[in-house]
């Protein structure tokens, strides 16, 4: 019983001290638009092979879901790694970014990859109350900035935000 008390209490330590880890990326580049895509533009040759040095930087990781907005060049950007793990890619509007990543921020214990734009991954960093490197949206050829947002629960929640880069450095 003694074994079996301190088994639960070691138990509830962990889950009380577990930690949510939220990555958010900016698309990958994005091909020029035409008559077929409009607006809704597919990743260029440079943008799938970031893709893909997106999905190396973060296999080791187990997600627990991935997210995208309902643009093709967000979808396509974190595909590779969702093939790899088996995961749908969940799509969000645009617009939404904000909540979404307040939400994820109340789940303990989980990983997830948030890829979203230029004028949407500053604001929702920004929406957790993190202060980023920029102050207003990413600059138009600047792809390779990945957002790590670590959320810990002790006695109280703490969060904390580190920016990385990932694949080919951006001109």
């Amino acid at each position: 019983m003694k074994h079996f008390v301190a088994i639960m209490a070691m138990f509830f330590l962990l889950s009380a001290c577990s930690s949510t880890t939220i990555y958010v990326v900016r698309h990958a580049e994005k091909a020029p638009p035409d008559a077929t895509t409009g607006n809704d533009v597919n990743l260029s040759a440079a943008g799938q092979q970031r893709a893909i040095a997106l999905k190396q930087t973060l296999q080791a990781e187990n997600m627990a879901a991935v997210f995208a907005t309902q643009f093709r060049r967000t979808q396509q950007t974190v595909k590779p790694l969702a093939d790899a793990k088996t995961l749908p890619v969940i799509i969000y509007q645009a617009n939404t970014g904000n909540a979404l990543l307040d939400s994820l921020a109340q789940i303990k214990g989980k990983k997830y990859l948030v890829a979203g734009h230029s004028n949407t991954v500053p604001a929702m960093v920004r929406s957790l109350g993190l202060q980023t490197s920029f102050s207003g949206d990413i600059q138009e050829n600047d792809y390779d900035n990945l957002f790590v947002i670590k959320i810990s629960w002790g006695s109280k929640r703490s969060i904390r935000l580190t920016e990385k880069t990932y694949g080919a450095p951006s001109p």
